[in-house]
């Protein structure tokens, strides 16, 4: 599955094609700071292949590769929340430090959030963003997400405890 955007920003289904761009970008630090700890690093030539392989099962796809002139760029996706919190998901992004500041991780997340409630019965999609994650934030509210709490104290980052800010997208209210 392709979802196109302006600038020549696409979300791709994850496949082959993407294997050996996908490690050496995602192996960052500077990525892995901003996300949860679950994120690999270092993130090796197998994490990428278990990545890719993870996600070829899912029908309709909730991950996607997020390529910007034909090369891979990042990654945007959720999880479904369980049980009697069904109706959400969690949001997670990250682009890789050649493409900052080029504008496509607000493109990619408008993408996603539109794929997102046509495909899924979802009423909302949430973001939590540490609280040193400036950049994130702006990222989702050019995106048409708005502030919904500060969770106090909420993580342990490289030994520092810190804020979370969570982001939701309600459907309907954008």
């Amino acid at each position: 599955m392709i979802i196109t955007g302006e600038r020549e920003i696409r979300l791709v289904t994850w496949n082959e094609a993407h294997f050996h761009q996908l490690y050496p970008l995602a192996n960052n630090p500077k990525i892995a700071m901003n996300l949860k700890d679950s994120y690999p690093q270092p993130y090796t030539i197998h994490d990428a292949r278990h990545w890719i392989e993870h996600n070829q099962k899912y029908n309709p796809p909730q991950n996607f590769a997020v390529e910007f002139e034909g090369r891979l760029a990042g990654s945007v996706g959720s999880d479904r929340g369980k049980d009697e919190l069904r109706t959400n998901m969690e949001l997670g992004f990250w682009v890789g430090e050649p493409f900052w500041g080029k504008g496509i991780a607000t493109e990619a997340v408008k993408l996603y959030t539109k794929y997102i409630f046509e495909k899924f019965d979802i009423e909302r999609i949430f973001a939590q963003v540490y609280d040193f994650n400036g950049q994130s934030m702006n990222v989702l509210e050019k995106a048409g997400y708005f502030p919904e709490a500060i969770l106090k104290k909420a993580f342990v980052k490289n030994s520092t405890v810190g804020d979370i800010f969570q982001y939701v997208n309600i459907r309907g209210e954008q």
